[in-house]
């Protein structure tokens, strides 16, 4: 039933360098290996926004974004999540705020109208505005948001268009969110590479309640 899945990394600060960014400064740090670029890529002053095989990266003075595909891609992506930690690790005194390690997975489901099946999962219940969205079109999405270890997990989960046939799919969206602003300055980046380092069990925690989300009951 999952249509695509992409990863995110993204690391907020109070301010960032983006004219660090340079081509040669990430092929002689190891971040990226050289030949490893791929398409237009721009290095300024204000924004550094480059792309592999394997991710898409975008640097602006409010954060720093790796974006990637997890569909069908098994493992621990590695490499993906190595361009955030070897920065953090080269650039250790830079005033890091927060950090969140999200996942989207877009659902089709199977063999079924997709309204009827967007109305038997989310558009049932006794919540009173359910009743004003009785007509078939109406399409439904839920909120959900809870501590989960040291952050908070927020689950967003909507109907969108997708796909070269841009047919209805839904789109569960999960974002663990974790502030480090109030941890001292000279541990952060140690905080923030121990944070990732657990990426993979929360894809996995991720995947576990898109299953439950998205099956219904018989």
């Amino acid at each position: 039933m999952i249509e695509n899945a992409f990863a995110g990394i993204v690391l907020t600060a109070q301010s960032f360098n983006p004219s660090i960014f340079t081509e040669s400064w990430l092929t002689n740090n190891k971040i990226i290996s050289p030949g490893s670029f791929v398409g237009v890529r721009v290095f300024a002053p204000e924004v550094a926004q480059f792309q592999t095989q394997e991710a898409q990266v975008l640097v602006i003075p409010p954060q720093m974004q790796v974006a990637f595909s997890i569909h069908g891609v098994s493992g621990e992506c590695n490499l993906q999540r190595g361009i955030i930690t070897h920065t953090v690790e080269l650039l250790p005194h830079t005033p890091y705020r927060a950090l969140g390690l999200n996942f989207d997975y877009f659902v089709e489901p199977a063999g079924q109208d997709f309204n009827t099946y967007n109305r038997r999962l989310l558009g049932t219940g006794d919540y009173q505005l359910v009743q004003e969205f009785s007509q078939p079109d109406a399409k439904f999405g839920r909120y959900f948001s809870k501590d989960h270890g040291e952050g908070r997990l927020r689950l967003d989960i909507k109907p969108v268009k997708g796909g070269p046939s841009n047919k209805d799919l839904l789109q569960f969206s999960f974002n663990f969110h974790y502030e480090v602003v109030r941890i001292d300055q000279s541990k952060r980046a140690q905080k923030l590479i121990e944070l990732i380092s657990a990426w993979d069990s929360l894809r996995k925690y991720a995947e576990q309640l898109l299953e439950l989300g998205s099956t219904i009951k018989s």
